[in-house]
């Protein structure tokens, strides 16, 4: 009988009934960025992303999806910023980014968020050529993206 009644205090917590796009970006809010360090990066000289910001785009959000901006900054690029169009899935925001640029899966964590980046990698036409990531091109397929003040999305 004690085991039934713990089951059915932890399944009516209302973080594991939250959606979650609600855990990531309660009310159209919430930041997220990480920027790699010189030493990270030299431990990783496959890795092309040097910083990565999400956040939601609050003007165009709704209650089904969500509209997420993405900024990219690549070693020796130039930033790249996209829009991501979000769905909750089993546990993740599933975002397709705009122009067939890739995808992204989204997980909450105790920090922050992790992104997925899609078996196919991400790819952005810049003013000065074409950047591709992940997808077995870079080692750039897992991020762990702590959550950051919202004046560091701005």
């Amino acid at each position: 009988m004690r085991k039934a009644v713990a089951l059915g205090v932890i399944l009516a917590s209302p973080a594991l009934a939250e959606s979650p796009r609600a855990a990531l970006f309660p009310g159209d809010e919430g930041c997220y960025r990480r920027d790699y360090d010189a030493a990270h990066l030299a431990a990783h000289p496959d890795q092309l992303v040097k910083t990565i910001r999400l956040s939601a785009d609050r003007p165009y959000s709704d209650e089904r999806a969500l509209l997420l901006a993405i900024e990219i900054l690549p070693r020796g690029g130039e930033a790249v910023l996209a829009h991501g169009y979000c769905e909750n899935t089993s546990g993740s925001l599933s975002c397709g980014l705009e122009g067939d640029a890739g995808w992204l899966t989204l997980e909450p964590t105790a920090k922050g968020l992790r992104a997925l980046v899609g078996r196919d990698g991400i790819g952005f036409e810049t003013d000065t050529g074409f950047i591709t990531f992940g997808g077995g091109q870079s080692d750039d397929e897992v991020f762990a993206i702590p959550r950051a003040p919202e004046e560091a999305c701005q």
